[in-house]
This record gives C-alpha cells, sequence and structure tokens, in this order.
C-alpha cells in the first residue's frame, strides 16, 4: 500500500517519549492478556486429557480383607471354612475401549477445538486492548500539541500585552485594550491548565494499560492508503472473534457426534494379572487358585433410553444451527464496522487538508493583525480576534489527525492483530 506522509501538528515535533510501539509491547504484560494467555494453558492441558481416552489403561492395585469370623458353609449339621479369614489380593489391569461409537474422537474433537478457540479469544482481547491503547495515545498526543499550541498563543498575547502596556504608559491606547488582552491571557491560562490536567488522565490510562509508566508520548507512525475490498475480505478470513465463532460451530459439530454415539455399542477389552493369599506373598489360601488372572470383553448396547438420545441429538442440531445464524449475522456486523471505519477514515482525509488551509490563513491573518497592532492600525479586540482563531484552527488540525490515525487503525484492527502491527514495523 503506498504511503501518505503528513506534515502536519502531530509529525513536526520532536519528542523523547514511549512511542505507541513501545507501549502496545508494554501491554504484553497487561494483566487481561496475560490471564487469557493462561487460560489457553488450561485448554491445552485439557485437550491432552481428552485425547488420553485413546490410550489403554494400566492399573496396579493390592489390597487385604480381614473378616471377624472364619468364612464357612453349613452342610448337613456340620460347618466347613470355605476360604482363608484373611485375604491378599494382587493385580495388574489392562483395560481399552475398542470402540465407544464415536464418543472418544468427538470429545476429542471438541477439546481441541476449544483449545483453538481459547487462543483465538485471547487474540481478540489483544485486539481490543490495542483500541483502546491507540485511543488514549491520540488523545494523549493531541493534548500534548494542543498544549504546545496554547502556549504559543499565551505567548503571543503575552508579546501583545507587552505592547499594548507600553502603548498605554506613553498614553498612545485607553486601559481598555489593555484588560481586554489581560482578559485573554487569563482565558488561555485556565484552558492550559484543563489541557495538562486531561493530558494527565490520558498518560495515566495508558499507563494502566501497559502496566508501566507512561509519562510522555511521541509522533504517530504515517498511514497508508487503505482498500475497502481488502480489509473487508481479509478481516472475514482472519478476525480472530470471527475464526473463533466458527471454532464454536465445529464444537457443536461434535456435541452432535458426541449425543449420537449412543445409538451405537461400545466394545471394551480388558485384561488383568492376579493373584490372592492368606498372607502378604499371595502363595494361595488353601482354599482355591491363587491365580486369578482373566481376560474378557465387555459389549454394551442401550435398546431404550426414554427418548434421550434422540433429544440430546435434536438440541445439539438446533445449537448448531443457531451458531451459524449468529456466525452470519456477526459477519454482517463486521463488514458494517469496516465499512463505516473507512468511510470516517475517508472524510478525516478530505477533513485533514481543509484543516492544514484554515490554519495558513488563520496564521497569516494573526502575522497580519499583529504588524497592524503594532502600527496602530487595529485594536486589542481584532488582535485578540485573530489569535484566538488561529489556535482554534491550529486546535482543529490537531483534533483531525488524531481521529484520522484513529480511525485508520481501526480499519486495521478490525481485520486482526497483524495487520495492525505490521504498519508500526514498517515506521519510516
Amino acid at each position: 500500500m503506498k504511503k501518505i506522509l503528513y506534515f502536519g501538528i502531530f509529525y513536526s515535533i520532536v519528542s523523547f517519549g514511549s512511542s505507541i510501539e513501545e507501549v502496545i509491547t508494554l501491554s504484553e504484560q497487561n494483566p487481561s492478556i496475560k490471564a487469557a494467555m493462561q487460560q489457553t494453558k488450561v485448554y491445552e492441558n485439557l485437550y491432552s486429557v481428552a485425547k488420553s481416552a485413546n490410550y489403554p489403561s494400566l492399573d496396579i492395585s493390592y489390597g487385604a480383607t480381614y473378616l471377624h469370623e472364619d468364612p464357612v458353609m453349613y452342610l448337613m449339621g456340620s460347618t466347613m471354612q470355605t476360604m482363608a479369614k484373611d485375604i491378599y489380593t494382587g493385580s495388574i489391569g489392562l483395560s481399552y475401549s475398542l470402540f465407544s461409537g464415536f464418543a472418544i474422537s468427538s470429545q476429542i474433537d471438541e477439546a481441541k477445538f476449544r483449545m483453538k478457540r481459547a487462543s483465538l479469544e485471547a487474540e481478540d482481547k489483544k485486539r481490543n486492548l490495542y483500541i483502546n491503547i491507540v485511543q488514549a495515545y491520540t488523545m494523549a498526543l493531541g493534548l500534548k500539541h494542543l498544549i504546545d499550541s496554547q502556549q504559543k498563543a499565551y505567548d503571543a498575547t503575552q508579546k501583545s500585552y507587552d505592547k499594548a502596556k507600553a502603548f498605554f504608559d506613553l498614553g498612545m491606547s485607553s486601559s481598555a485594550d489593555l484588560y481586554r488582552i489581560k482578559s485573554s491571557l487569563k482565558g488561555i491560562e485556565a484552558r492550559q491548565i484543563k489541557t495538562k490536567n486531561s493530558y494527565k488522565i490520558a498518560l495515566s490510562q495508558l499507563s494502566l494499560m501497559a502496566k508501566e509508566e507512561i509519562s510522555d508520548v511521541e509522533s504517530l507512525p504515517d498511514i497508508e492508503n487503505l482498500s475497502l475490498e481488502s480489509l473487508t475480505n481479509s478481516a472475514l478470513k482472519n478476525r480472530p472473534d470471527l475464526q473463533a465463532l466458527r471454532l464454536v460451530i465445529k464444537e457443536q459439530a461434535s456435541r452432535v457426534d458426541l449425543a449420537k454415539s449412543t445409538y451405537y455399542p461400545t466394545v471394551s477389552l480388558f485384561a488383568q494379572a492376579s493373584q490372592v493369599g492368606d498372607g502378604a506373598d499371595l502363595n494361595g489360601d488353601g482354599y482355591s487358585n491363587k491365580d486369578r488372572s482373566a481376560a474378557g470383553f465387555i459389549i454394551n448396547y442401550n435398546l431404550f433410553s426414554g427418548f434421550k438420545t434422540q433429544s440430546q441429538v435434536e438440541a445439539a442440531r438446533e445449537a448448531k444451527l443457531t451458531t451459524e445464524m449468529m456466525l452470519e449475522s456477526y459477519e454482517d456486523r463486521v463488514k458494517t464496522e469496516i465499512y463505516e471505519s473507512y468511510l470516517t477514515y475517508k472524510s478525516l482525509l478530505n477533513q485533514l487538508e481543509a484543516a492544514k488551509t484554515q490554519l495558513e490563513a488563520g496564521e497569516s491573518y494573526e502575522k497580519l493583525v499583529h504588524g497592524q497592532f503594532e502600527n496602530q492600525l487595529a485594536d486589542a479586540d481584532t488582535l485578540s480576534r485573530a489569535i484566538s482563531s488561529s489556535a482554534m484552527y491550529r486546535a482543529s488540525l490537531i483534533s483531525v489527525e488524531a481521529k484520522l490515525y484513529l480511525f485508520y487503525v481501526k480499519a486495521l484492527l478490525q481485520v486482526d492483530n497483524k495487520t495492525f502491527l505490521d504498519t508500526l514495523s514498517t515506521r519510516n
């Protein structure tokens, strides 16, 4: 994309504050981002848990039973002991689910999609944080340059006041002119205090998001031409919240398969090596064989569950259909957001040129009136209005430049984080 270079107020003052790139990098330590990244590890482990069902289970056990009375059998008036009073058992067992009606594979798929979705949700949280950072940063930078603009207006007004005072001392002007200029100075001072406090608030918000004190900001990167078609196509393909919603649909498809798994029988295999005895050495109890090793299989098939399976399948299908409709609606919303941001960006480009022209005209008129005032060809009211107009045009340009970069970044972040971060890495 072709670069659009700006030589306005935002790009003309050299400063040594934190760059927007630095603030974005620092925001990686934001607790909400760290929590989201930590959450992805939770789902990575849950995915591993789900995959474990695909493997056989190997168990070892050892136990003892101490009967209160001798185990006997009564036969025709006599008693006969049938087993030892103390019984020790040790076994190693292996079991494996040979077929689960696709329940295991469905649960694994669901866990995998949930794990991927957690990662995308973390990316989307970053995306929203970046938007808030840029909003606070452009506000702070705008206020910083507004402070500089107000100082220029103050200095110009102070110079005019000194000149008016000299005229007054020589009896060449009235006290009314002097008071009007002094009143303008007090008004500028009040606005300066308000702007400086607002600047501190904006820096405080940046510091909160960056988890490090931000004491100053510097210039913004250049912006580039944007293509509405390219932005829209990339967003529909890459935007993390859209991808996460598509994964929800895949999760719900897995739940449909899981619900349908009860239509099938389950087959499990098992084998065990086991010995018993009346002592810890498991050497038999004198009544039955000491080797209880065995192998076998279990087939289980549910014939009727009161229509439970059918209801579960239908519920899962309806949930999937609902999310599919939500995705379609959300895609339309994303397209609209990008379209609105793009139109605002284009409008602000035109406003920027108008604001520059107005500022040039205002500064030129202010310079003219200054010369007339010094030669007593203009009064204090005319001079105050000229200085005020020039300051207003400068403030308007600052505001337009701040909004332009903000909506430029919004358009990029409505695609994905990489699209925005790539523009930062190519700063001139």
